[in-house]
C-alpha cells in the first residue's frame, strides 16, 4: 500500500505546475503590462493564450488519451513544461511570451486530465478519494509556492526568475514520473494483461486477478464508436453532473480571489502585521489536507455540502460588510477573516471534489473523453473569472462578482444534494453496476444519427448567418455605396437568387454524386463567395460575391434536410430535423451579435460578411467523417457499402434494414430515379410542400429577419447600434429560445398542432404590427416597446412552428425515387418566395407604408387556417417507407393523419 501512495504522490506533483501557473497569471499580466506598457486587451490576450492552450490540451487528451499511456503522458508533459517554462523566462518580446504561455497552457490542460485519471486507475477503492485528491493538494502547494515566490523570492516582479523556478519544478516532476508504473486499465485496453496483472499485484496483492476480470468486463461492454459510448443515456447524466460541479466550482469565485490575491489588489490598504497573501495559500493548503484525511472516512457528499454552506455564509458576510457596514468599527479586519474562511470552506469541498468525481465516475472505455468535457468547462469559466479580475477597477465590481458567486453557491446546495452520488469505498465494478447502463440498440442508433446530424447542421449555422448578417451590414453598406431602394433589394436578394439556382440543381447533383460528397465540395464555393463579398469595392462585385455564396448555400440548404431525413430513426426524425432549424437560429443569433459588435467599426460590414467562412470550413472538415446516406447507396445498388454505413449508424440489424429499404424502392412503379417529378402520384405531396414553404416565406419572416433594424429605425430608434441590439434580443435571442423549445416538442405535439400554433401567432403579431404603424404616433418609448413585443411574438411563433415544421414535413413526405429532386425543387421555390419578399419589401414599404405591408402578411397567414384544416398531413412517428406507400396507393392527404 505504501507504494501506491508513493506513486500517487509522484504523479500528483504535476499539480504543482497547474497551481503555480494558475496563481501567477495575475502577476505575469501586471508585470508584462509594466515592462511593455500593455493595454488591458493585451493583458487579456496574455492570459487568454494560456487558457486557450489549456482548453485545447484538455480536448486533445480527452480525444486521444484513452489510447495513450497515462504514465508517458505525465512524464513527457513535465519535460515539455520545463522547456516552455524556460522559454518564457528568456522571452524578450510580448509576442514570444504569448506563444510560450500558449504551449504552457496546452501542457497544463493535458496534465489536468491525465493526472487524476492515472491516480484513480491505480488506487484501491478504500483510499481512492484521498489518493486522487493528492492532485488537488499538490495544486494548492503550487499556489503557496507561487505566493511565497512572488512576495519573498522574486526581485521586482522579475518574470525570468519566476519562470526559471517553474521550469526547475517541471524538471523535478519529470524525473520523479519516470519510476511510475503504467495504468493497469490502460494496459488491459492495449491487450497487455500480464503487465497489468503485475501492477495490480503491487496495488491489490492477491486480489489482482479479480481486478483484471472486472476491468475486462468493463471493456467488454464498450461500443466501437467512442462518441456513441460517450453519449450513452447513463453517461449523459454523469456528464451533466460533472459539468455542473465544475461550473459551480469556478462561478463560486475562487480563481477571482486567488488572482486578486496574487497581484496584491485583494488586500490593498490593509496592514494587519502579517502577510495575508501567504496566509491565504496556507489556509488553502491545510484545508485541502483536511479533505484528503476525511474524504474516505466521511464520504464525498457531506464534505461537499458543508463546504457549500460555509461558502454561502462567508460570501454573505463579505457582501454585508461591503454594503451595509453591519460589522462594528472594532471588527475592521472582518473582511480578511471572511476571505480566509471562504478559502477554507472551498478547499474542504468544492475544490477537490469535482476532480474526484470525474476521475472515478465515468465508464472505463470512454473515461478520458468523458472527463475532457467537464474539465474544458472548468477552463472556460476559469478564463472568464480571471478576465473579470483583470477588469476590476472599483469595489462595486468586486461586489458584483461576490453576488454572482453567492447566487451560484446557494443554488448549488439543493442541486448537489439531489444529484451528486456517494461513492466512498466503492470499487469501479460497483460503480459500473450501479450507475453505468449500456444503451439499447435503438438508443445507440439514435445517438449515432444525432451525432451525424449535429455535424451536417453546421450548414444550418452558415445558412442562418449568411442570410441574416446582411440586416446589420446593410446599414453600413447603404451609405458606403450610396444604395437606392432598388440596389438595396438587389444586394439582399442576390444571395437568394444564387440559392434558388443552387437548390434547383441540388437534387440532380445529390442523386449523381451523393449527399456527403456534395456537402464537402460546396464548402469551397462558400468560402470563395464570402471572401469576394467581404473584399468587394463596388456594388457589382458585392452582388457577385453574394450570388456565388447563395449558389452554394442553396445546394447545402437542400442536401442537409435530405441527409438528415434519410439517416434518422422514425421516432426522432422530427427532433433531428429540428436541429437544423435550431442551427439556423444559432447562425442568425451569431450574425446579430456580430452586427452589434462591429457596427461601430469602420467598414465593419466586410468582417461581418467574411466571418461566414468559418462555419463553412467547419462543415467541410466535419463532412469528412460522416457516413454516406444508406438510402442513396441502395438506390445506386451499392448494398454492401450501405450495410457498412448502417453499422456506423449503429442500426441493430443492417442487413435486414437494407432489405426493407430495397423492397420499398422496388415497389416504385417507374423504378428508382425515373419517376417524373410532376406525375399523378407525386403531385399531392409536391403541392403540399410548395404550399408549406409559401406560408413559411410569405407571412413576413423575411421582413422581420432582413429589415428588422430598418423597422426599429422607422419607429424612432435612431441609433444604428441600438437598432441592431434590439434585433439581437427580439429576433436572435427569442428565435433561438423557441427553436430550442421546438426541438423538445416536435415529436410530442405533432406537425399539425405546431403548424396551427405558428399560424395563429404570426397572424396576431402581423395585425399588431399593422395597427402600430397605422394608428400610433411613432418615436415614443411606448411604441418602440410595442414593436419589440410584436417582434418577439412573431419570431417566437415562427421559430416554434413554421420554421421547423414546414421544412420537416417537406423532407419527409416524398418517395425515395424523387426525394432529392423534389426537395431541391421545393426549396428553390421557397427561396424564390423569399427573394421576391426581400426584393419587393423596400419598394412596398416606400409606396404603401409598413402598416399595409404587415396587413398583407396577416391576410396570407389567415389563408393557412383552411389549409391546416383540410390538407395538412401528420407524419409524426411514421417511417419514410410507410409515408411512401400512402402516396403510391393513391390516398388523399387528409387520410395521412
Amino acid at each position: 500500500m505504501a507504494r501506491v501512495w508513493i506513486f500517487a504522490l509522484l504523479a500528483s506533483l504535476g499539480g504543482l505546475l497547474f497551481g503555480f501557473n494558475a496563481t501567477t497569471l495575475g502577476l505575469v499580466a501586471a508585470t508584462a503590462a509594466n515592462d511593455w506598457s500593455l493595454s488591458l486587451g493585451s493583458q487579456v490576450l496574455l492570459s487568454g493564450a494560456f487558457f486557450l492552450g489549456a482548453i485545447l490540451g484538455t480536448v486533445f487528451m480527452g480525444r486521444f488519451g484513452d489510447g495513450l499511456s497515462r504514465r508517458d503522458v505525465i512524464t513527457t508533459s513535465a519535460a515539455c513544461y520545463a522547456f516552455f517554462g524556460f522559454a518564457c523566462a528568456i522571452s524578450e518580446r510580448f509576442e514570444e511570451l504569448v506563444v510560450a504561455r500558449f504551449f504552457l497552457g496546452l501542457i497544463v490542460g493535458v496534465t489536468s486530465l491525465a493526472i487524476p485519471l492515472y491516480i484513480a486507475e491505480i488506487s484501491p477503492a478504500r483510499h481512492r478519494g484521498a489518493l486522487v485528491s493528492l492532485n488537488q493538494l499538490s495544486i494548492t502547494l503550487g499556489i503557496v509556492l507561487a505566493f511565497v515566490i512572488e512576495t519573498r523570492l522574486v526581485d521586482d516582479q522579475d518574470l525570468s526568475q519566476l519562470y526559471t523556478i517553474s521550469g526547475i519544478l517541471a524538471v523535478i516532476v519529470s524525473i520523479g514520473a519516470i519510476i511510475l508504473p503504467d495504468s493497469p486499465a490502460w494496459l488491459i485496453k492495449q491487450g497487455d494483461g500480464d503487465a497489468a496483472r503485475a501492477v495490480l499485484k503491487v496495488i491489490h496483492g492477491p486480489k489482482a486477478d479479480a481486478e483484471v476480470a472486472a476491468i475486462e468486463e468493463s471493456l467488454a461492454d464498450s461500443h466501437p464508436n467512442v462518441w456513441v459510448g460517450l453519449l450513452e443515456p447513463a453517461n449523459r447524466r454523469l456528464l451533466g453532473i460533472g459539468i455542473l460541479l465544475f461550473a459551480i466550482q469556478q462561478l463560486s469565485g475562487i480563481n477571482f480571489v486567488l488572482q486578486m490575491a496574487g497581484d496584491g489588489s485583494l488586500f490593498q490598504g490593509l496592514d494587519l502585521g502579517w502577510d495575508l497573501v501567504i496566509v491565504v495559500g496556507l489556509v488553502n493548503l491545510f484545508s485541502t489536507l483536511l479533505f484528503v484525511l476525511l474524504v474516505d472516512r466521511l464520504g464525498r457528499r457531506p464534505l461537499l455540502l458543508v463546504g457549500l454552506v460555509g461558502l454561502a455564509l462567508c460570501l454573505t458576510g463579505l457582501i454585508l460588510e461591503s454594503t451595509t457596514g453591519v460589522f462594528p468599527a472594532t471588527l475592521a479586519a472582518a473582511s480578511p477573516f471572511l476571505l480566509l474562511g471562504y478559502v477554507a470552506f472551498f478547499a474542504i469541498g468544492l475544490g477537490p471534489l469535482p476532480w474526484l468525481f470525474v476521475a472515478e465516475m465515468y465508464p472505463l472505455p470512454v473515461r478520458g473523453l468523458s472527463m475532457s468535457l467537464p474539465i474544458t468547462v472548468n477552463w472556460l469559466i476559469n478564463a472568464v473569472m480571471v478576465f473579470a479580475a483583470l477588469s476590476v477597477d472599483s469595489p462595486d465590481d468586486t461586489l458584483a462578482i461576490y453576488g454572482i458567486s453567492l447566487a451560484t453557491t446557494v443554488l448549488a446546495i439543493p442541486l448537489c444534494f439531489v444529484l451528486v452520488p456517494e461513492t466512498r469505498r466503492l470499487r469501479f465494478s460497483q460503480i459500473r453496476r450501479t450507475w453505468h447502463r449500456s444503451g439499447t440498440a435503438n438508443e445507440r442508433n439514435e445517438i449515432a444519427a444525432t451525432l451525424a446530424t449535429s455535424v451536417v447542421t453546421i450548414g444550418g449555422i452558415f445558412f442562418g448567418y449568411n442570410l441574416t448578417v446582411i440586416a446589420g451590414a446593410l446599414l453600413q453598406i447603404r451609405p458606403a455605396f450610396a444604395l437606392t431602394p432598388f440596389s438595396s433589394g438587389l444586394v439582399v436578394s442576390a444571395v437568394l437568387i444564387g440559392a434558388i439556382l443552387g437548390s434547383f440543381v441540388s437534387g440532380n447533383l445529390a442523386a449523381a454524386f451523393g449527399r456527403r460528397y456534395m456537402l464537402m465540395t460546396t464548402t469551397v464555393v462558400l468560402i470563395v463567395g464570402t471572401a469576394v463579398s467581404g473584399l468587394s469595392d463596388s456594388v457589382q462585385v458585392l452582388v457577385l460575391g453574394r450570388l456565388v455564396t447563395g449558389l452554394a448555400t442553396g445546394v447545402t440548404a437542400s442536401i442537409v434536410p435530405l441527409y438528415i431525413t434519410e439517416i434518422a430513426p422514425a421516432p426522432i426524425r422530427g427532433r433531428l430535423n429540428a436541429i437544423q432549424n435550431l442551427a439556423v437560429g444559432i447562425g442568425a443569433l451569431i450574425a446579430y451579435g456580430t452586427n452589434t459588435l462591429l457596427m461601430a467599426v469602420p467598414e465593419g460590414w466586410r468582417a461581418m460578411l467574411y466571418l461566414g467562412s468559418v462555419p463553412a470550413l467547419l462543415l467541410g472538415i466535419g463532412a469528412l467523417f460522416l457516413p454516406e446516406s444508406p438510402r442513396w447507396l441502395i438506390a445506386r445498388s451499392r448494398f454492401s457499402t450501405a450495410e457498412r454505413m448502417l453499422q456506423k449508424l449503429c442500426v441493430a440489424n443492417p442487413r435486414e434494414e437494407v432489405a426493407q429499404i430495397q423492397a420499398s424502392a422496388e415497389h416504385t412503379p417507374a423504378g428508382a430515379g425515373t419517376t417524373p417529378l410532376f406525375s399523378t402520384t407525386i403531385r399531392p405531396p409536391l403541392l403540399i410542400g410548395l404550399t408549406l414553404v409559401f406560408f413559411q416565406e410569405c407571412t413576413g419572416i423575411i421582413i422581420v429577419t432582413y429589415y428588422s433594424p430598418t423597422i426599429f429605425q422607422a419607429c424612432g430608434v435612431s441609433d444604428p447600434t441600438t437598432a441592431s441590439l434590439l434585433t439581437t434580443i427580439g429576433v436572435g435571442g427569442f428565435g433561438l429560445a423557441m427553436s430550442s423549445l421546438s426541438f423538445l416538442l416536435v415529436d410530442r405535439l405533432g406537425r399539425r398542432t405546431q403548424f396551427l400554433m405558428g399560424i395563429l401567432g404570426v397572424l396576431t403579431s402581423s395585425i399588431g404590427f399593422g395597427w402600430i404603424f397605422a394608428v400610433l404616433p411613432q418615436g415614443t418609448p411606448a411604441v418602440q416597446s410595442l414593436v419589440l413585443i410584436c417582434f418577439i411574438l412573431f419570431v417566437s411563433s415562427f421559430s416554434l412552428s413554421l420554421a421547423p415544421v414546414c421544412g420537416m414535413v417537406v423532407s419527409e413526405i416524398f418517395p425515395q425515387a424523387v426525394r432529392d429532386r423534389a426537395i431541391g425543387f421545393v426549396i428553390a421555390f421557397q427561396l424564390l418566395c423569399g427573394m421576391v419578399a426581400s426584393f419587393v419589401f423596400p419598394m412596398l414599404a416606400d409606396a404603401l407604408g409598413l402598416a399595409v405591408v404587415f396587413f398583407i402578411n396577416a391576410a396570407i397567414a389567415a389563408m393557412g387556417l383552411p389549409f391546416w384544416s383540410s390538407v395538412m398531413p401528420e407524419t409524426r412517428g411514421r417511417s419514410l417507407e410507410a409515408i411512401e406507400e400512402h402516396w403510391l396507393a393513391g390516398q388523399s392527404p387528409a387520410t395521412l393523419r
